[in-house]
Protein backbone atom coordinates (compact mmCIF):
# COMPACT_ATOMS: atom_id res chain seq x y z
CA UNK A 1 0.00 0.00 0.00
CA UNK A 2 1.26 3.60 -1.02
CA UNK A 3 2.80 5.96 1.79
CA UNK A 4 1.97 9.40 1.33
CA UNK A 5 3.91 11.97 3.85
CA UNK A 6 1.51 15.00 5.15
CA UNK A 7 2.82 17.69 6.92
CA UNK A 8 5.28 15.94 8.17
CA UNK A 9 3.07 12.73 9.59
CA UNK A 10 2.91 9.58 6.97
CA UNK A 11 -0.39 8.79 6.87
CA UNK A 12 -2.10 5.50 4.23
CA UNK A 13 -3.56 6.63 1.27
CA UNK A 14 -6.86 5.41 1.01
CA UNK A 15 -7.42 4.98 4.62
CA UNK A 16 -10.01 6.93 6.93
CA UNK A 17 -11.36 6.01 10.54
CA UNK A 18 -14.54 3.95 10.73
CA UNK A 19 -15.91 6.25 13.36
CA UNK A 20 -15.05 9.92 12.20
CA UNK A 21 -13.82 10.10 8.87
CA UNK A 22 -10.36 11.16 9.38
CA UNK A 23 -7.13 10.35 8.10
CA UNK A 24 -5.51 6.85 9.68
CA UNK A 25 -2.01 7.10 10.10
CA UNK A 26 0.39 3.93 11.34
CA UNK A 27 0.57 3.76 15.12
CA UNK A 28 3.89 3.23 16.53
CA UNK A 29 4.62 0.55 19.09
CA UNK A 30 8.06 0.45 20.76
CA UNK A 31 9.60 1.90 18.02
CA UNK A 32 8.10 -0.27 15.21
CA UNK A 33 5.06 0.23 12.73
CA UNK A 34 2.91 -3.03 13.13
CA UNK A 35 -0.49 -3.22 11.51
CA UNK A 36 -2.43 -1.02 13.73
CA UNK A 37 -3.50 2.41 12.56
CA UNK A 38 -4.29 5.65 14.52
CA UNK A 39 -7.00 8.08 13.65
CA UNK A 40 -5.54 11.59 13.08
CA UNK A 41 -8.04 13.01 14.78
CA UNK A 42 -10.49 11.14 17.02
CA UNK A 43 -7.46 8.92 18.28
CA UNK A 44 -9.10 5.67 18.04
CA UNK A 45 -7.16 2.58 17.16
CA UNK A 46 -7.96 0.52 14.49
CA UNK A 47 -5.76 -2.72 13.78
CA UNK A 48 -5.59 -5.07 10.56
CA UNK A 49 -6.22 -9.06 11.63
CA UNK A 50 -6.13 -12.28 9.27
CA UNK A 51 -9.60 -13.10 8.57
CA UNK A 52 -11.13 -16.42 9.89
CA UNK A 53 -12.15 -18.97 7.69
CA UNK A 54 -14.22 -21.99 8.42
CA UNK A 55 -14.86 -25.14 6.51
CA UNK A 56 -16.17 -28.37 6.46
CA UNK A 57 -15.50 -31.93 4.97
CA UNK A 58 -18.46 -33.62 4.53
CA UNK A 59 -18.10 -37.16 3.85
CA UNK A 60 -21.01 -39.89 2.25
CA UNK A 61 -19.13 -43.30 2.17
CA UNK A 62 -15.82 -42.64 0.47
CA UNK A 63 -16.70 -39.35 -1.33
CA UNK A 64 -16.70 -36.00 0.07
CA UNK A 65 -18.79 -32.70 -0.93
CA UNK A 66 -17.69 -30.04 -3.17
CA UNK A 67 -19.37 -27.12 -4.50
CA UNK A 68 -18.61 -24.92 -7.94
CA UNK A 69 -18.67 -21.56 -6.44
CA UNK A 70 -21.21 -19.08 -8.43
CA UNK A 71 -20.00 -16.12 -7.24
CA UNK A 72 -16.01 -14.27 -7.61
CA UNK A 73 -13.37 -14.88 -7.36
CA UNK A 74 -12.82 -18.08 -8.59
CA UNK A 75 -16.58 -18.30 -10.39
CA UNK A 76 -16.90 -21.88 -11.87
CA UNK A 77 -14.24 -23.69 -10.25
CA UNK A 78 -14.63 -26.47 -7.35
CA UNK A 79 -14.23 -26.01 -3.77
CA UNK A 80 -15.04 -27.53 -0.02
CA UNK A 81 -17.52 -25.98 1.49
CA UNK A 82 -16.90 -22.66 3.40
CA UNK A 83 -16.46 -18.98 4.40
CA UNK A 84 -16.25 -16.13 6.88
CA UNK A 85 -16.83 -16.50 10.00
CA UNK A 86 -19.44 -13.84 11.01
CA UNK A 87 -19.93 -11.54 14.55
CA UNK A 88 -21.05 -13.63 16.83
CA UNK A 89 -20.75 -17.24 15.81
CA UNK A 90 -18.83 -20.34 17.51
CA UNK A 91 -16.35 -21.69 14.30
CA UNK A 92 -18.30 -24.80 14.19
CA UNK A 93 -21.95 -22.56 13.96
CA UNK A 94 -20.38 -20.95 11.46
CA UNK A 95 -19.11 -23.79 9.41
CA UNK A 96 -22.83 -25.36 9.55
CA UNK A 97 -23.92 -22.27 8.21
CA UNK A 98 -21.67 -21.89 5.35
CA UNK A 99 -22.64 -25.71 4.61
CA UNK A 100 -26.24 -25.12 4.92
CA UNK A 101 -25.61 -21.90 2.60
CA UNK A 102 -23.98 -23.18 -0.29
CA UNK A 103 -25.00 -26.66 -0.26
CA UNK A 104 -28.06 -27.03 1.29
CA UNK A 105 -27.06 -30.00 4.08
CA UNK A 106 -28.18 -28.97 7.38
CA UNK A 107 -25.84 -30.52 10.03
CA UNK A 108 -26.36 -29.11 13.58
CA UNK A 109 -22.64 -27.43 14.86
CA UNK A 110 -23.04 -30.08 17.33
CA UNK A 111 -22.33 -32.75 14.95
CA UNK A 112 -19.31 -30.59 13.35
CA UNK A 113 -15.48 -32.66 14.47
CA UNK A 114 -12.64 -30.63 14.79
CA UNK A 115 -10.49 -31.20 11.79
CA UNK A 116 -7.61 -29.04 10.95
CA UNK A 117 -6.22 -25.29 11.67
CA UNK A 118 -3.87 -23.70 9.70
CA UNK A 119 -2.73 -20.21 8.35
CA UNK A 120 -2.05 -19.23 5.03
CA UNK A 121 0.16 -16.35 5.23
CA UNK A 122 0.27 -15.05 2.01
CA UNK A 123 -3.67 -13.90 2.09
CA UNK A 124 -3.74 -13.08 5.93
CA UNK A 125 -6.19 -16.04 6.51
CA UNK A 126 -6.82 -18.38 9.61
CA UNK A 127 -9.02 -21.53 8.14
CA UNK A 128 -10.46 -23.92 10.87
CA UNK A 129 -11.62 -27.41 9.13
CA UNK A 130 -14.21 -29.62 10.63
CA UNK A 131 -15.26 -32.50 9.29
CA UNK A 132 -19.09 -34.85 9.21
CA UNK A 133 -20.68 -37.07 7.81
CA UNK A 134 -24.22 -37.71 5.89
CA UNK A 135 -26.31 -40.70 5.15
CA UNK A 136 -27.54 -39.06 1.72
CA UNK A 137 -26.06 -37.08 -0.94
CA UNK A 138 -28.75 -35.06 -1.14
CA UNK A 139 -27.60 -30.94 -1.68
CA UNK A 140 -29.81 -27.97 -2.58
CA UNK A 141 -26.79 -25.25 -3.95
CA UNK A 142 -27.71 -22.09 -2.69
CA UNK A 143 -27.03 -18.75 -4.25
CA UNK A 144 -23.47 -19.07 -3.59
CA UNK A 145 -23.24 -22.01 -5.92
CA UNK A 146 -23.83 -23.39 -9.05
CA UNK A 147 -24.01 -26.74 -8.46
CA UNK A 148 -22.73 -29.24 -5.48
CA UNK A 149 -21.63 -33.01 -5.88
CA UNK A 150 -20.16 -35.83 -4.02
CA UNK A 151 -16.41 -36.78 -5.26
CA UNK A 152 -13.84 -39.48 -4.86
CA UNK A 153 -10.63 -39.18 -4.89
CA UNK A 154 -10.70 -40.38 -8.54
CA UNK A 155 -13.50 -38.23 -9.45
CA UNK A 156 -12.18 -34.88 -8.07
CA UNK A 157 -11.79 -32.02 -11.13
CA UNK A 158 -8.75 -31.62 -9.75
CA UNK A 159 -7.59 -29.37 -12.56
CA UNK A 160 -10.36 -26.91 -11.49
CA UNK A 161 -10.06 -26.63 -8.08
CA UNK A 162 -10.69 -22.70 -6.61
CA UNK A 163 -7.75 -23.24 -4.36
CA UNK A 164 -5.55 -25.42 -5.21
CA UNK A 165 -3.11 -23.94 -2.74
CA UNK A 166 -5.19 -26.06 -0.51
CA UNK A 167 -5.43 -29.27 -1.92
CA UNK A 168 -2.50 -30.59 0.40
CA UNK A 169 -4.95 -30.79 2.82
CA UNK A 170 -8.25 -31.88 0.93
CA UNK A 171 -5.91 -35.00 -0.58
CA UNK A 172 -5.16 -35.71 3.44
CA UNK A 173 -9.26 -35.70 4.32
CA UNK A 174 -9.52 -38.34 1.23
CA UNK A 175 -5.96 -40.23 3.49
CA UNK A 176 -8.11 -40.18 6.62
CA UNK A 177 -11.19 -41.32 5.05
CA UNK A 178 -9.81 -44.11 2.99
CA UNK A 179 -8.37 -45.06 6.16
CA UNK A 180 -11.10 -44.36 8.62
CA UNK A 181 -8.76 -42.45 11.24
CA UNK A 182 -8.89 -39.00 11.63
CA UNK A 183 -6.16 -37.71 13.29
CA UNK A 184 -6.50 -33.39 14.26
CA UNK A 185 -3.96 -31.37 11.25
CA UNK A 186 -1.82 -28.09 12.06
CA UNK A 187 -0.92 -26.56 8.83
CA UNK A 188 0.88 -23.71 7.59
CA UNK A 189 0.98 -22.41 4.37
CA UNK A 190 2.99 -19.69 2.66
CA UNK A 191 3.85 -19.02 -0.78
CA UNK A 192 6.99 -21.06 -0.67
CA UNK A 193 5.99 -23.77 1.63
CA UNK A 194 3.62 -26.68 2.93
CA UNK A 195 3.81 -27.67 6.02
CA UNK A 196 1.49 -30.27 7.89
CA UNK A 197 1.90 -31.81 11.45
CA UNK A 198 -0.49 -34.06 13.74
CA UNK A 199 -1.30 -32.52 17.19
CA UNK A 200 -3.38 -34.77 18.08
CA UNK A 201 -3.63 -38.79 17.10
CA UNK A 202 -6.54 -40.65 16.92
CA UNK A 203 -7.32 -43.06 19.79
CA UNK A 204 -9.50 -45.67 19.11
CA UNK A 205 -12.26 -45.83 21.23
Amino acid sequence: MKMAGTGGETTVSGRFCPECGAVLEPHVVAGEVRGHWRCTVCGRLHYDHPMIVVTCFVACGKRLLWVRRALPPKAGAWAVPGGFLELGETLAEGAARELHEEAGVLVPASRLDFYMVGTITFINQVYMAFRTTVESEFTLPGVESLECAFFSREECPWDQVAYPEVNEAIVQAYDDLDSGVFDIWHTEMTESRYQRQRVRQHLPS
